[in-house]
């Protein structure tokens, strides 16, 4: 397994082992999205908690959870914990247990591992229990692993589970997490509940509705103020990243509420957290005439995985990493209403995409051959991609102006909502 490193704080002690197998996540790397296996036991306890923390010499942490029916009598809870560090695929956890009588043919404990927030059609696939004899213990005051494994799909997090029915002494040692395979998008999609728009659904067209995403960065974009001057409605989802899930509280979950709104902006948030559903909603959407609109920050573009996801393969560029410019480049209308605007303040990024312009796709904005801006009509809609970013220190002797301080940005950003014309 590897050396690993072992916290205590109170009665929480937690292990993080390197995992041999264990694959980088699509999502933002957080406290909570780590590239480690875990290996926890938890001092915290539900009701009906049947365990307690003990010294144990024989465990990898030196502490162990202890069930004791002597103690504590009847069945109940030993311990539990979530893991949202795994993408779709399909996943094992290993329990380390022992028990003082290996001869009781009863059940003694029972192991759980259950998704929860699954895509997945049947519940089958995300759930498993497994009940433990007394005599599927090769010896007595032993340490054992069993396992369990099952499918995740996009979203969700891993529920872990340990119960005792009070037949013995039963000692839990921890748990390991492993990725066992990982599912592509095509392989995930046949095994999700497809979305089917209700017939005869369109568009709403009485009003100009915008739906953003409020990722990191957000206010600097701008969208509510071109929302503002156009006298639009602006409706907003919160990115929520947690030990639990990736989300968006407040994205449009239904076809109609979808539907409602003529613009879709996903601001700096991963494609995870619209989940394969949402996504896949969104390419019809645009091809019955939505809009949907890209920013490339920290977790949007390439680091949001959204060249992987649904929509994908009709993204105007082909994207790359973020990277900084050597010296500030200063934006350049190409095609369209742009060139209507102020360029007199040189307004300019320091950190782009690198990103190759797919056949078909038009660039709207560009630094010298670097583009920026991009457009690609599909069915009766569109995909525009942002490729700069609002990263990097400004030096107020830099001539020029940072993009989202120019003072025309806000209406470039409204040419973009209101465009529907080549």
């Amino acid at each position: 397994m590897g050396k690993y490193r072992c916290l205590q704080a109170g009665l929480l002690v937690i292990c993080l082992f390197p995992g041999a197998n264990a694959q980088e996540s699509d999502g933002p790397a957080t406290i909570y999205n780590r590239k480690h296996e875990a290996v926890l036991v938890d001092g915290g306890s539900p009701e009906k908690d049947k365990s307690r923390l003990v010294k144990d010499d024989e465990a990898r942490t030196g502490w162990a959870m202890l069930a004791d029916p002597a103690a504590r009598s009847g069945e109940g809870y030993m311990w539990y914990e979530y893991t949202y560090t795994q993408g779709p695929g399909r996943l094992r956890g290993n329990f380390r247990l022992k028990v003082a009588d290996n001869t009781n043919p009863a059940v003694v404990a029972m192991i759980r591992g259950t998704i929860g927030n699954s895509e997945l059609k049947t519940f089958e696939d995300r759930y498993e229990k497994v009940a433990l004899k007394g005599t599927d213990f090769a010896k007595p005051n032993t340490y054992q692993e069993f396992s369990i494994e099952f499918l995740k799909g996009e979203q969700g997090f891993g529920d872990w589970g340990l119960e005792t029915t009070g037949a013995t002494k039963v000692w839990f040692d921890g748990i390991t997490v492993e990725q066992l395979s990982r599912f592509s998008t095509r392989q995930l999609l046949p095994l999700v509940e497809q979305p089917v728009r209700p017939d005869g659904l369109k568009l709403a067209t009485d009003k100009l509705r915008v739906h953003e995403t409020y990722g990191l960065f957000m206010p600097h974009w701008g969208v509510d103020k071109a929302v503002g001057t156009l006298g639009g409605e602006r409706t907003q989802s919160h990115l929520n990243v947690h030990p639990q899930s990736t989300r968006l509280d407040g994205f449009p979950t239904t076809w109609e509420a979808l539907y409602r709104h003529r613009v879709m902006v996903l601001n700096n948030v991963p494609a995870k957290a619209v989940t394969i559903v949402g996504t896949t909603m969104l390419k019809q959407y645009v091809q019955d005439g939505g809009t949907v609109i890209i920013m490339g920050d920290t977790h949007g573009i390439s680091h949001g995985g959204w060249g992987r996801s649904v929509l994908g393969a009709l993204l105007p560029v082909t994207p790359g990493a973020l990277v900084r410019a050597a010296e500030p480049i200063h934006l350049t209308p190409r095609q369209g209403k742009l060139t209507d605007l102020d360029w007199s303040q040189k307004p300019y990024t320091l950190y782009s995409h690198d990103a190759e312009v797919r056949p078909g796709a038009r660039v709207l904005l560009a630094a010298g051959t670097v583009p920026l801006i991009v457009e690609r009509r599909i069915g009766k809609g569109r995909i525009i991609v942002l490729l700069m970013s609002v990263l990097g220190e400004v030096d107020a002797e830099t001539p020029g102006t940072p993009f989202w301080q120019w003072g025309d940005w806000p209406g470039l950003i409204a040419k973009l909502l209101r465009s529907h014309n080549r």
